[in-house]
């Protein structure tokens, strides 16, 4: 019966966990602000997020809007598209 426990506990906390972002390092960070900066836009460093192999900057301010703004692993550009 424990052993039951133990691993329904097990399940729990690796669903529960894997729905956070995992915490980016400062050379991550740098590099989806030098991609957003080339394009001539900001964004916090809060707002950039791991999303598969690759990263999103959600709020990314634009002289003609917001938007959020996928990368792939690289810190290429791969999706910009405009907040509402």
């Amino acid at each position: 019966m424990a052993r039951l426990l133990i691993v329904a506990f097990t399940l729990v906390f690796a669903g529960a966990t894997s729905a956070y972002a995992i915490a980016l390092t400062e050379e991550q960070v740098e590099g989806v602000q030098k991609a957003i900066k080339a394009i001539g836009c900001t964004v916090e460093d809060e707002d950039i997020k791991s999303k598969g192999d690759g990263y999103v900057a959600d709020d990314v301010v634009c002289e003609d809007g917001t938007y959020d703004i996928v990368l792939d692993k690289d810190f290429n550009i791969v999706n910009k598209e405009k907040e509402d």
